[in-house]
Order: structure tokens, then C-alpha cells, then sequence
């Protein structure tokens, strides 16, 4: 039989209890809220309120649906409801709430019941994690993962791929048609021994413009060598690679301003293509590759489709 002296003793552990709980709940760095069976917050911290915008008071009475981001409600009510059935006792999951002023705030929740000793649900206590600089770091990496990438496979004379670039294309599928040409400069020398290796750089850069202006989008342009080129075509029959390689032809033996002297060169292009992906595209690039010596061998300044 317990003493009044007894029953003071627990209600004062109790009432102590209730006061460091209260204490912890309103300081915590993190957001907190306690939210009944059916979902409305009947108690939010201060924390949890400033991450999204509101008086310490304001949230207290509305449905957590209300300021979850209507994409995310769904699978939140699905682990909530899993957790009234019984199934679990708590849950963890990435969501977004809704910002007082209509901005996205990205947090971790996690949502845990208090239940009577026969299991029945009493409430949740809910812990909300900012997850907005975590994300950011994590996009802030990604970033510059995908510059270093870009640095890796990018010719930084010309802005266009590199060999390592153009290797990794080629490793790519084939596709139903495919082209792929390959350019060399004609008398590209002459430049750097009349002008020197600046003006050379210069003619470079500028064939590294007018390519790109000569294909469509998708498709892939690199520089591969010292004044070597390459053009993969994905979807592009014989006559539109024919085409392509006319108008490169044309555009890169048109005249060349360096430093107020007039550079001339010309290119020549080796042309291959496959109608129904029965070669690979290193199949492509050996043919390109023949049919490019044929056109120098056959006076330079032209174009010549593989055999």
C-alpha cells in the first residue's frame, strides 16, 4: 500500500517528468510537434514554426496535410496509417512542407506513436530535420562533379569533346542509322609555320565555332586530334551525312581573319554510314577513316562517302 508521502513522491517525478519533456520540446534546435490520432497538431515548437514561416502558435489545430506539399501527402498518409494499424511504431521519410510564403522547405521527418498499454494510438511525436543545406551541399557537389566531368571529355581550345569525349560517344549504342565523319585540315601547317602556333590556336578555335553550326543538336562533334576532327550522327541516313559533309567542306575552306592577316585552308571529310546498325560505330570510324585518306589522296578540299 503505497503513503501519501509515496503518492507525492511519484507525483512530483511525474510533474518533473512532464516539465524537462515540455523544456526539451519547446529548446530543441529541431522542429517538433506532437500530432493526435487524426492528424491535427495540437502542440508545435517554436523551431518548427520559424522553418516554415509561422507564429510559435499558428500551427497548432491545423492537419498536418495542410502544409505538406500536395506531392507528398499521399505516400506521409500511407506510413501514418500504417502506424494506426498497428504495422509500426514509427516512420522516417524525406518530404516537403509548404512555406508560409509559398516556398518548398525539404526536411527529413520522423514520426514516432505513443500508444496505451493495450496499443491503442494516443498521438505522434514528429522530429523535422532542415534538410535544405544538406541539399544544397548535396546539388553544390553534383555541380561540380558534373564541371570536372565536363573538364575531362571538353578540348579547351575549341569548346568542343576531346578524344576522351569522342571515345565515350563511340562507346554509346548505334541506333538504327547511323553517320559518322571524320576531318582533317588541309595545309593547317602553313599557318603555324607563316603565322605561328597563336594564329594556329586562332584558326582552331574558330573551326571549333563553325562546326557545331554545321550539325543538329544531339549530335556529337570533337576534336580528336592536333587539327583532327570527328561527327557522330545518330538517326542521320547517307544523304543527310552527305549533306553535312558538303556544307563542313565549304564552311571551313571559307577564309580566316588572324590578328588583321587572312588565313586559307581547307578540309577534307571521310564519310561512313550504316542504314540498319550492322557495324559498330568503331566499324564507322575505320571506314571514315579510309574514305578520308581517299579524298585527300584524291586532291583534299572535298568529301568522299566510304566504300
Amino acid at each position: 500500500m503505497m503513503t501519501d508521502g509515496g503518492i507525492g513522491a511519484l507525483e512530483r517525478e511525474l510533474r518533473t517528468s512532464r516539465q524537462m519533456f515540455r523544456a526539451a520540446f519547446h529548446a530543441a534546435a529541431t522542429g517538433k510537434a506532437i500530432v493526435d490520432v487524426t492528424g491535427i497538431c495540437v502542440e508545435v515548437n517554436a523551431s518548427l514554426a520559424a522553418l516554415l514561416g509561422h507564429a510559435p502558435d499558428a500551427l497548432a489545430g491545423m492537419h498536418f496535410a495542410d502544409f505538406t506539399h500536395p506531392h507528398d501527402i499521399r505516400a506521409d498518409l500511407h506510413l501514418f496509417e500504417e502506424v494506426m494499424r498497428g504495422e509500426r511504431d514509427s516512420y522516417q521519410m524525406e518530404k516537403r512542407y509548404l512555406h508560409k510564403d509559398g516556398g518548398i522547405v525539404h526536411v527529413l521527418l520522423t514520426a514516432t506513436v505513443v500508444r496505451e498499454e493495450d496499443g491503442t494510438p494516443i498521438s505522434f511525436l514528429s522530429e523535422v530535420v532542415d534538410l535544405t543545406e544538406r541539399l544544397e551541399a548535396r546539388q553544390a557537389l553534383q555541380e561540380a562533379n558534373s564541371r570536372l566531368q565536363h573538364q575531362v571529355v571538353t578540348d579547351h581550345l575549341t569548346g568542343l569533346y576531346n578524344r576522351r569525349g569522342f571515345e565515350e560517344a563511340l562507346a554509346g549504342p548505334l541506333g538504327h542509322q547511323a553517320s559518322l565523319l571524320l576531318i582533317d585540315l588541309d595545309h593547317f601547317k602553313h599557318i603555324n609555320d607563316r603565322l605561328g602556333h597563336r594564329a594556329g590556336d586562332m584558326v582552331l578555335a574558330e573551326v571549333g565555332r563553325r562546326l557545331p553550326r554545321q550539325i543538329r543538336d544531339g549530335d556529337v562533334v570533337a576534336r580528336v586530334g592536333g587539327d583532327e576532327f570527328g561527327i557522330i550522327m545518330h538517326h542521320a541516313d547517307r544523304a543527310l551525312a552527305e549533306r553535312t559533309a558538303a556544307r563542313i567542306v565549304k564552311q571551313l575552306g571559307t577564309v580566316y581573319e588572324v590578328d588583321g592577316a587572312f588565313a586559307h585552308i581547307g578540309a577534307s571529310v571521310g564519310v561512313s554510314c550504316t542504314e540498319d546498325g550492322d557495324v559498330s560505330l568503331r566499324e564507322l570510324v575505320c571506314r571514315a577513316d579510309e574514305a578520308l585518306y581517299a579524298a585527300k589522296r584524291a586532291g583534299r578540299s572535298r568529301w568522299q562517302l566510304a566504300a
